[in-house]
């Protein structure tokens, strides 16, 4: 029910009625402001039946998206220390009552929910995103506005998995045989058969002609296709390609720039057909053997070896050293494809003080010390934590330069 209509001065004055190119405000009795979606239809109550029944003629720049718009990438977020969750959560859903592209699933506050991020990040929130700059605004409007960082996971996007009949596995009656999922949590374990429908969009590149080599190189390398290339004149050309959504919401601009030397810009839309099939895998990150959700990422088959290689040798050199040894393990289809290792911090267990401890002789004295400390640093492999920064999920996004 409508309370209160008026004008905006820009100050609000009150009145009895809006008229057509007016500019005011309504005073709902609205318990969510979120529930004042744009498009929203105000309308006499009188005049109900006839909007219910779909008799209204409604104006042709309201689409059936102006009610919800549907997001086109995920991404969890995660406060920088486990006991801002409250505040994180807070200033979240402030932003989203002037931000309606925001989708926000609210998690539980366990570290076990399948939306958090285990016990390396904690609870967080799933969030659906328009796009890759709306992820960057995101992050700077809580560092702005709230004073507080955030960690945002690599960009997730939905894909279609379709269940084919199996021998091994039976999938219960009563699951749907096709399913799209938006968080990799729910990707099909291995052993099961199954194909997947990825989201495809058209991008179009404008760019320098001298460029062309280096554009058309990478289109290729981000498994493009349709490659169509136009004259815009003498000195620019046009390139039109699709491309899988997940190749371009990750490090594609990056690389784009680089390629280009800043010149080429580009812009995505949606493409025909948008679904394809792929040959895809998921790539799981570990951790002293323990699964990190957030860090896993789908790609194709072909290149899940090399992409996973690169991931740990970055992680590597961006995870803090640690007391005890850090083994990275990146692990598809089933089986290890990449390992790397860090190296834990020791202490020289036979000197003290720069002088010896332990003097010559019998060699079994410093042996003892020796696979003390050794089961020493064991025991914490098993128990300590691996601390990640933004700096950690960047290596995944960046996976493949």
């Amino acid at each position: 029910s409508v309370q209160e209509i008026g004008l905006v001065l820009p100050h609000r004055m009150r009145t009895k009625a809006l008229s057509r190119g007016q500019m005011g405000y309504v005073i709902a009795g609205l318990r969510d402001p979120r529930e004042a979606r744009p498009g929203t239809i105000l309308t006499l109550q009188k005049t109900v039946n006839t909007v219910v029944g779909n008799e209204m003629i409604l104006p042709p720049s309201m689409g059936k998206n102006v009610m919800g718009q549907q997001s086109v990438l995920y991404a969890s977020v995660h406060p920088m220390e486990g006991e801002g969750f409250d505040e994180l959560q807070a200033a979240v859903e402030k932003l989203s009552l002037n931000d309606t592209g925001l989708e926000i699933h609210r998690t539980a506050g366990s570290s076990n929910n399948s939306n958090g991020g285990g016990p390396f990040l904690g609870p967080g929130l799933k969030v659906g995103f328009q796009g890759l700059l709306h992820v960057e605004v995101f992050r700077q409007r809580l560092l702005d506005e709230f004073d507080l960082e955030a960690i945002v996971t690599p960009p997730k996007v939905p894909y279609t998995i379709e269940y084919l009949p199996s021998k091994s596995y039976k999938r219960p009656s009563d699951l749907p045989m096709i399913e799209v999922i938006e968080d990799l949590i729910q990707w099909p374990p291995a052993g099961h058969r199954f194909k997947v429908m990825e989201p495809v969009v058209e991008v179009r590149i404008l760019a320098p002609v001298d460029y062309a080599g280096n554009i058309l190189e990478l289109i290729k390398r981000k498994r493009g296709f349709k490659m169509e290339t136009k004259p815009v004149d003498e000195h620019t050309w046009l390139f039109t390609a699709a491309m899988p959504w997940a190749d371009v919401v990750t490090d594609f601009h990056d690389e784009l720039k680089t390629t280009s030397a800043g010149y080429a810009s580009f812009d995505v839309s949606a493409a025909d057909p948008p679904l394809v099939e792929a040959n895809l895998t998921k790539v799981d990150i570990m951790l002293n053997g323990e699964v990190v959700d957030p860090l896993a990422f789908v790609c194709h088959h072909d290149v899940a070896q090399s992409q996973a290689r690169v991931v740990c040798q970055k992680l590597q050199g961006v995870l803090p050293r640690q007391q005890f040894v850090t083994v990275i393990q990146a692990k598809a289809d089933g089986k290890i494809v990449a390992s790397e290792r860090i190296r834990a911090y020791r202490k020289d267990v036979l000197t003290t003080g720069g002088s010896k401890a332990v003097g010559g002789g019998d060699i079994t004295r410093k042996k003892k010390l020796l696979e003390k400390q050794k089961k020493g640093k064991k025991r914490q492999q098993s128990t300590g934590r691996v601390t990640l920064s933004q700096a950690a999920f960047n290596s995944v996004i960046s996976r493949s330069s």
